[in-house]
């Protein structure tokens, strides 16, 4: 605790400017004292003793406790400024235009370097040498013996004052506030320098705005500390939009309620009167007055009240703000950190560390402490990945991090992963879904089929293009009785074989009679068919097309037509039997007729084919049916494994999108315009470059995007998808966004954009393909400093724009960005984007058109490439491109991945462009130019097939789940369920077999050899058990399982089938995630005591101590829907399990005043877990350095996140109070006063709403809904001579299985 000297105010600072004395200087001197190896001997402790020990360097001494800033420890990280600073890379002198260098320039980054610096005399005249360069600082050089007694004496306090700092002078007691309310000396707080916001501040008093704002503009972490709202000087505006705004807000209320100008112990009594606050009471006022004190500088001592004033300084101390603060809860702040640290170690400069470097990395990572060679070599060896004894940065970055990525889901697309486990779905149940899935893909309801059928292109035109699409086809067509041969020489079932003989006898032109004798009917002559193979019959129709129309493809067609449906097919017949499956029945027979079909149709409007003509696609529209038919038999008894089952789901979606992929292509093709024409090069890119409007996109679609974007941008991180040379990004960041993000496939755009002159820190460009935007976005997190992690899973950016983009990619692209903009997008963000309007593809005039497509109508463009021109205010005439699309395009897209549109404009041209540039803009006045969307992602994901793919447990909000009175008062009714004995039938019999055939928990789901009808009982009594869970109480407390069954005692036959058991019922209940410490977890004493400071990342999971209220998970990036705990073998002494209702308890506590229940809804930190073992064992080199001091401080301050996060009717629930108070302690922050008391009334409610406090018996498993139920145990004691007490634990997801159709949750 900060005390404050006693003996009267110091002298307010003079209005009068004062020139810079001696007593900058050696402010300046002290600020170098925050270096971390000076401030190491100045720990938390000895910041409230009588005086730091064997630290003699009083000034910084005095300095360090009168800076305002703490984070997050100054032995274990440097404060926020030396952070922020360390950020600010001492960057080349900058260059005038005379080719010299800046003198001035130089100085300044010597003034920076010595901010990072201990405190000695040559630091001292280093300092005045560089300010002896600067504006209006003295010229005096001092002597040898000015300088030494510079770096040790005290700093006369007015001397200081009248340079624009305060500190106080010693470090008191650290004692606390006596009740009598002792007179504290009221006094100012010091404003050191060392923090950034100061910083910058002393720089502009000293008259060097310009060199501040250049320090503005070099670091986003100062930009953000400049921010107005975080002025701690200036006027605090109550009605900030803010949780802290409405909690402040809300404070003052509560003074009028109770009459009071300001918080007094009495009003505080009466406040914790209220609420029925019960826990002992003394220091408590004492220790909200301390945290004030630590946070406001006008804050009055003793006066014994707390100010609204005072609040709001409160909210802006690091507690409360760091967590909440953008650079450190996006990770930002940890990122650019671990950066500097490398950065500053390549003393060669060439982005790779050598074994010298890495030593003066980790040397900085360890608080000095030079590293071992064992610590040496191991870091060389993990990293080292090319052993050419070089660590390339990225590898670095990454391997610090340590970010809790979410593993990527094992199925892209719209396609619910859950569908391809067996415990949750039959083969009959997986069959079908990917039938619909099948039906429903655009390589079935592609438009080129549709405007084929339709005849859309005009007869002439269908003809031609029918004519496109069946020469190339025969090349994938003519593989496939090669595929039904290949199956048939790996199947071993007979009637499989029989079944597929059969087919392929049809297909070589072997009809029974019933067959021969309908084709005659449809006037089909059997001779015509009868004895000639499809292919044969295939090339008929080719050749009578070629004939009617005069003319053939067949030896002009590109081979990237047909190159991606080939080169899938022949990965999936490389799979085996299942790949060839999966090309046979849903690439081929399943989806044939439809497709068929509509070729059929339109060979019949555009040329007049005839029945016998169209015979073999006639076949095939009757007879793949039955062939389908013969086939799902076949891929049923086929799919009874999970590996099986992602192997099909893979190999039909990369054959589906092969088709996709044949389409376009041949759109591509007959439009007589390869995209490789136009191509934005360095030449077209420099035309395109621009810093003012230039083009007639300029004057008309970028303001309105700029307009639509306007009520979104400041403070936000906005993405630019096709963001080209960056002119609407540059736009975006004068608007007040506080981070871009651009990606844009263009190499020279993306240098153009980042080597502009007005590009600012946090603007960042990278190159890469937008229609895989989101793993481009991973790819290049270290360069654009986004945190992998829980952000790539619920949303990165508040708002996305794309600025003529669209119509440089085909739909099935935009379909690709679309989704994966959803998914980057956090719920609630928007998503701004402009093209030209679809009428305008038909439209041609002097500045601006498309000359060439008059005679095409509005469909049967949609996805052609046209070219056409537009003109620059100077009347230079551009080549510019598009990809035509309709109005339903846009919007189908939009509401396929599950945006809800909010807004639509049509672009035209409006007086102020008539009156600015006629020339330009009279031939285009009236005509519907653009089309601008504005989307929004909406707060809660819904759960639809539209955006399945984009929903996870992370931003699916639970249930909110309350219990009544009568489940309180009668538990055991409400909650315990009895295991029916048919499920126990079936659970002993797979887990004996499956124990004596070896079989580990681990590889049961890629066995599969009991059919799911095997586990019907089981299957129906999961869905209960998850409904119960997700829908009803939130737990289920399940007895009845007979564990003797498996054995006696602690055997390990017994163990080892309980295991399989109690993961069979868990899996089937949801999908046991074992990402983080296995499916299954043994719960165990291993002697470690949680509860010791001096050990360090423990699990309560294998301590015998009390685990009070908490859900499970610490982790900010993953979190569990249910947690499971089976009992094998009880404790003797103590281990009850406890549970309480959250819901309940935010119900009971939600009388609390607002700005109290902001402590439970701001985001708070949590302590970070590795591997829970204790640092002391089995800590890692990885472990070591990801858990150094000053990065671990830095990534408590990302693992920051609400205890309640409620919205409407959903919860989630995140608590664990040890976690907070030993992350508190680790940032050297007292936990808050105002969280302390939030704290105690959840935990009371939650004590009043324990109706479960019992030991689990052997055999019972205890299901709690992680997101609703809070639980707890009590210590135990293991007996000398017994089973210790073993529980089992499984972390479950269920929502994505609830997401399944109904008939796919039950047998």
């Amino acid at each position: 605790m900060r005390m404050i000297k006693q003996g009267g105010r110091p002298p307010k600072q003079s209005s009068k400017a004062t020139p810079p004395k001696i007593s900058t200087i050696k402010a300046l001197a002290a600020v170098s004292a925050s270096d971390s190896k000076v401030a190491t001997t100045l720990g938390t402790e000895q910041r409230g003793s009588s005086g730091p020990k064997d630290f003699s360097n009083s000034i910084a001494a005095d300095f360090i406790a009168a800076t305002p800033y703490t984070l997050p420890d100054r032995h274990r990280c440097p404060d926020l400024g030396t952070v922020a600073i360390s950020a600010v890379h001492t960057s080349k002198p900058s260059i005038s235009d005379d080719g010299e260098s800046d003198d001035e320039d130089e100085e300044y980054s010597t003034f920076l370097e010595v901010l990072r610096s201990p405190v000695t005399p040559e630091a001292a005249k280093t300092i005045f040498s560089a300010a002896d360069g600067l504006p209006e600082l003295p010229k005096r050089r001092l002597s040898r013996e000015e300088l030494s007694s510079l770096a040790k004496e005290e700093i006369d306090e007015n001397s200081l004052v009248n340079s624009g700092f305060t500190l106080s002078t010693k470090i008191e007691g650290n004692q606390r506030f006596s009740q009598e309310g002792q007179s504290r000396r009221d006094s100012t707080l010091g404003k050191g320098i060392s923090t950034f916001r100061h910083l910058s501040k002393f720089l502009a008093d000293e008259g060097l705005r310009s060199k501040r704002n250049s320090l503005v503009n070099s670091c986003p972490l100062l930009a953000l500390q400049d921010n107005g709202s975080l002025d701690l000087d200036g006027d605090i505006n109550p009605n900030e939009g803010t949780e802290s705004g409405e909690a402040i807000k809300d404070f003052a209320l509560q003074l009028k309620f109770w009459g009071k100008e300001s918080l007094d112990e009495e009003a505080f009594h009466w406040l914790l009167d209220d609420m029925g606050y019960s826990r002992p009471r003394d220091g408590l006022f004492d220790n909200l007055l301390a945290d004030i004190l630590d946070a406001s500088p006008s804050f009055n001592a003793s006066s014994r009240s707390v100010s609204v004033l005072d609040i709001r300084y409160l909210y802006r101390s690091e507690p409360y703000r760091i967590p909440r603060q953008m650079a450190f809860n996006n990770g930002e702040a940890l990122m650019s950190y671990v950066e500097n640290l490398i950065k500053k170690a390549d003393t060669n400069g060439d982005n790779l560390l050598d074994t010298e470097e890495l030593r003066l990395l980790l040397c900085s990572l360890f608080d000095g402490r030079e590293p071992t060679e064992r610590e040496l070599s191991q870091t060389m060896e993990v990293l080292d990945l090319e052993q050419d004894e070089k660590i390339e940065f990225d590898e670095f970055k990454s391997f610090m991090l340590r970010a809790n990525v979410n593993a990527i889901p094992e199925l892209s697309g719209d396609f619910n992963e859950a569908i391809v486990s067996p415990s949750h779905t039959s083969e009959e149940e997986f069959v079908t879904e990917l039938e619909n899935y099948t039906r429903s893909h655009r390589a079935v309801t592609h438009h080129l089929l549709t405007n084929l059928e339709c005849a859309s292109f005009g007869k002439k035109d269908t003809a031609d293009m029918l004519l496109r699409f069946l020469s190339p086809y025969s090349r994938f067509n003519s593989k496939f009785i090669d595929n039904v041969h290949a199956l048939l020489g790996v199947l071993d079932n007979e009637r499989h074989i029989e079944v597929l003989t059969e087919n392929l006898e049809e297909e070589m032109g072997e009809y029974d009679l019933e067959t021969l004798h309908a084709l005659e009917s449809m006037g089909i002559p059997r001779e015509s068919v009868d004895g000639i193979p499809h292919p044969e019959l295939f090339r008929e129709l080719v050749q009578f097309v070629e004939t009617t129309l005069q003319r053939s493809y067949g030896k002009f067609i590109p081979s990237y037509i047909c190159e991606e449906l080939n080169q899938a097919t022949d990965h999936a017949r490389n799979l085996g039997p299942v790949g060839l499956l999966a090309a046979l029945y849903f690439g081929s027979e399943l989806i044939v007729p439809q497709i068929y079909a509509s070729i059929l149709q339109g060979l019949r409007s555009s040329i007049g084919l005839s029945n016998e003509e169209a015979k073999f696609l006639i076949l095939h529209i009757d007879m793949d049916q039955d062939h389908a038919m013969a086939l799902r038999e076949i891929i049923i008894a086929n799919c009874r494994t999970k590996a099986d089952r992602l192997m099909l789901v893979k190999c039909t979606s990369m054959i589906l999108d092969g088709r996709v992929a044949f389409y376009d292509s041949l759109i591509k093709y007959s439009s007589q315009l390869e995209t490789n024409n136009f191509t934005y090069n360095d030449q077209t890119t420099k035309k395109w470059s621009r810093s003012k409007p230039n083009y007639m996109n300029d004057f008309m679609e970028q303001p309105n995007v700029v307009k639509m974007c306007k009520e979104h941008v400041k403070g936000s991180t906005i993405l630019d998808v096709g963001c080209g040379e960056g002119y609407v990004a540059r736009k975006l960041v004068s608007m007040g966004a506080t981070k871009i993000v651009g990606v844009d496939i263009s190499k020279d755009r993306i240098n153009v954009a980042s080597t502009h002159l007005e590009k600012k820190d946090f603007e960042y460009y990278v190159e890469g393909d937008v229609t895989n935007l989101k793993e481009t976005l991973l790819r290049t997190t270290n360069r654009t400093n986004l945190m992998p992690g829980a952000q790539f899973d619920v949303g990165l950016f508040d708002l996305s724009v794309a600025v003529f983009l669209f119509n440089d990619l085909t739909i099935t692209d935009m379909d690709k960005t679309f989704r994966d903009i959803f998914s980057l997008l956090k719920p609630g963000g928007y998503f701004i984007f402009c093209v030209p309007h679809p009428f305008i593809s038909s439209y041609d005039c002097e500045s601006f058109g498309f000359s060439k497509n008059k005679s095409s109508n509005y469909f049967s463009l949609r996805d052609k490439l046209v070219e056409g021109h537009a003109s620059t205010i100077s009347g230079e005439r551009l080549k510019v491109s598009m990809f035509c699309k309709t109005f339903e395009d846009y919007t189908q897209a939009a509401r396929k991945f599950g945006f809800d549109i909010i807004e639509i404009e049509e672009g035209r041209v409006n007086p102020n462009n008539l009156n600015e540039n006629p020339d330009l803009f009279d031939s285009v006045n009236g005509v519907p130019l653009h089309l601008v969307m504005k989307l929004r992602k909406p707060e809660c994901p819904v759960k639809n097939s539209a955006n399945v793919a984009s929903t996870n447990t992370l931003n699916m909000l639970p249930k909110k789940l309350t219990w009544s009175t009568a489940a309180r008062r009668h538990p055991r009714n409400a909650f315990l369920v009895q295991i029916p004995n048919e499920v126990q039938q079936e659970l002993y019999k797979a887990s004996f077999e499956w124990y004596d055939r070896g079989i580990s928990v681990d590889d049961l789901d890629l066995v599969g050899d009991f059919p799911s009808s095997s586990f019907n009982s089981l299957k129906s009594f999961a869905v209960s058990i998850r409904n119960s869970v997700l829908h009803e109480t939130g737990l289920v407390l399940i007895k009845g399982l007979n564990l003797d069954m498996f054995g006696v005692g602690e055997s390990e036959k017994m163990v080892a089938c309980s295991k399989i058991a109690y993961y069979l019922i868990c899996n089937q209940i949801g999908a046991v995630d074992g990402s983080a410490r296995g499916r299954l977890f043994d719960v165990k004493n291993n002697h470690i005591d949680a509860m010791d400071k001096k050990i360090d990342n423990v699990l309560f999971s294998v301590s015998d101590c009390k685990a009070n209220w908490h859900t499970d998970g610490a982790s900010k990036d993953r979190v569990y829907d249910a947690v499971s705990l089976m009992c094998i073998h009880p404790s003797i002494v103590g281990g009850k399990s406890k549970v309480s209702n959250a819901c309940n308890a935010y119900d009971l506590i939600s009388h609390m005043p607002r700005f109290l229940m902001n402590e439970l809804h701001r985001p708070v930190p949590r302590d970070i877990l590795e591997n829970g073992k204790g640092n002391k064992k089995c800590l890692s080199m990885s472990d070591q350095l990801s858990r150094a001091d000053s990065i671990m401080s830095l990534r408590i301050s990302y693992n920051s996140y609400p205890i309640f996060d409620v919205q409407q009717d959903r919860m989630r629930f995140r608590y664990m109070r040890h976690w907070i108070e030993s992350s508190h302690e680790k940032m050297r922050w007292k936990v808050p006063t105002f969280l302390r008391i939030a704290m105690d009334v959840l935990d009371d409610a939650l004590d009043k709403g324990c109706c479960f406090h019992e030991s689990l018996e052997r055999g019972d498993i205890l299901i709690c809904n992680n997101a609703c139920i809070a639980h707890g145990r009590d210590a135990f004691q293991d007996a000398p001579g017994k089973p210790p007490r073993h529980l089992v634990r499984a972390w479950i997801q269920m929502q994505k299985v609830d997401m399944l159709k109904p008939s796919n949750q039950s047998a």
